[in-house]
């Protein structure tokens, strides 16, 4: 038993180390939210993982931040070139002479590689000496996880909404013309409606970004934001409103600027169509922005991964003041 045992993860690793050694050209498999929790020895704990680093997000269907697969070490095999795997073990651990394959010192904790089975992929190994303080790790750290998983995952998007070039002559255009702007890709349709409000506009998929700014701060409240998106996707998108029981709430840093997310999906009643929106706010040196970005894609109903690349793009914000 412990031949055909030891037999089995060394034809693994045999296949592991030809991808190991060509990495450098090989391309990763599966899609970019795929997670593959390697997590033998504990069949009660299988959703662990999901319960402890996914968000669900509604857009206006059911949306997972992560897919997350658990697999067997055997069966690792069939996901080797997947662009994120999650180990977990522990001493004595049917996975644990697998585990130390990847990282050799056995050390407890939680630890991070990146590049080892394709090229682009991350592997976070989770190890301590019991099921228990394994567990007690994968709790505490879940938090770090999730942020490295989602590093990872939006690198690959970043690749995707960029992967034709950026449009410069457009992106200069607006920085002259509104004094910020966004880093975009080809295909996107400018125009101006007003002074302080201007959209752009993306096919295959339908894709649309609004830009508004203020000459004075507004408070960061949701429900005065969700108000004011409203307003202005009223006048300006022919009556579009937000779905307000799906939107979700968060705080995240434009820039080392605070800023209010909101996420989730808008409807026209009037047109008969709908789909998901990410919505960022945040003052500056005194003056109010608003950035949102919305999908209209029924073909799909898992759109998460568009949002995500309209957080890319406004993460990519940059203004005529800064040097």
């Amino acid at each position: 038993m412990n031949f055909m045992l030891h037999k089995i993860i060394f034809l693994i690793f045999a296949l592991a180390l030809i991808a190991c050694q060509r990495r450098s050209y090989y391309r990763p498999t599966g899609e970019e939210n795929e997670v593959i929790f390697i997590c033998d020895a504990i069949p009660d704990k299988i959703a662990l993982l999901d319960t402890l680093i996914n968000d669900t997000f509604y857009t206006p269907h059911e949306s997972p931040l992560f897919r997350i697969n658990p697999i067997s070490y055997q069966q690792f095999i069939t996901y080797i070139n997947y662009k994120n795997i999650v180990i977990f073990s522990f001493k004595d651990s049917p996975n644990e002479e697998f585990y130390k394959r990847v990282f050799p010192s056995l050390r407890t904790g939680v630890f991070y590689r990146y590049n080892v089975f394709s090229q682009g992929d991350i592997v976070i190994g989770i190890y301590a000496p019991t099921k228990d303080s394994a567990l007690k790790l994968l709790r505490e750290y879940a938090p770090t996880i999730k942020e490295k998983l989602l590093e990872n995952y939006s690198r690959f998007l970043e690749e995707k909404e960029y992967f034709l070039g950026i449009d410069k002559k457009l992106t200069k255009k607006i920085l002259k013309s509104h004094g910020f702007t966004l880093k975009l890709s080809p295909g996107w349709v400018y125009r101006v409606h007003e002074p302080n409000f201007f959209t752009l506009y993306k096919h295959y998929p339908d894709r649309f970004i609004f830009c508004y700014t203020h000459e004075h701060e507004k408070p960061y409240d949701p429900k005065y934001l969700m108000k004011l998106r409203d307003s202005l996707t009223t006048l300006f998108y022919d009556g579009d409103s937000i779905l307000k029981s799906t939107v979700k709430v968060d705080t995240i840093g434009i820039r080392n600027i605070p800023a209010i997310i909101l996420v989730g999906a808008w409807q026209n009643d009037k047109n008969t169509l709908g789909g998901g929106f990410i919505n960022i706010s945040f003052n500056r040196n005194g003056k109010f922005y608003m950035l949102d970005y919305g999908i209209y894609y029924p073909q799909i109903q898992d759109k998460i991964e568009y949002i995500l690349r309209g957080l890319i793009i406004f993460k990519s914000i940059r203004f005529s003041d800064e040097h």
